[in-house]
């Protein structure tokens, strides 16, 4: 089982993975992409495909008996099972949509779970340089500096960002109030 004392390692670990793929990423960002739908709305490019593999043979050289779930393989096949093993948890290329539209709000996630808890998390936006680390219990931390949460109290004094889901089955997606 890991060691609550290899976090550090692993976040060091996860930080390198994520910015090997956002080097991918960035040079890709200003480049025609060859883009696939799977589904009816998500959208996959070669590049979450290139970073998801690099991602992963990465983690794997370190740690061959963690388990791994990403969303272009593991998950997109339907077979992901979060276990009690170091789990790590990938979107190679989180905001496909973004990256294809030109909108730089794109980012590499990876997170690691051991016992099925969040241990220890990376998000990466190579077109911003923008890195959020954290570690369990340490805090988190954007491009090395500590970040908290607002201390506002009242929604009418606070900025609220959303994004609208797709639905990806329209017949589901109906009104309730037309039964």
């Amino acid at each position: 089982m890991a060691e609550i004392g290899s976090l550090p390692l692993f976040l060091e670990t996860a930080v390198a993975a994520a910015k090997r793929a956002g080097e991918i990423i960035h040079k890709g960002f200003f480049e025609t992409k060859n883009v696939e739908h799977k589904g009816l709305v998500d959208l996959v490019t070669e590049t979450d495909k290139t970073c998801e593999d690099l991602i992963f043979n990465h983690l794997k050289q370190k740690y061959p008996e963690h388990k791994f779930i990403g969303e272009e393989t593991t998950a997109a096949c339907g077979t992901m099972e979060l276990t009690d093993s170091p789990t790590w948890i990938v979107d190679p290329l989180d905001g496909t949509t973004n990256f294809v539209h030109g909108f730089p709000f794109v980012c590499v996630s990876i997170g690691l779970t051991i016992g099925k808890v969040p241990a220890v998390g990376v998000v990466y936006n190579p077109i911003l340089n923008e890195l959020f680390t954290a570690i369990r219990g340490k805090g988190a931390f954007l491009n090395g500096n500590p970040i908290k949460v607002s201390s506002k109290t009242e929604l009418v004094k606070s900025l609220l960002a959303t994004e609208q889901p797709v639905a990806q089955n329209w017949e589901e997606a109906s009104c309730a109030s037309d039964e």
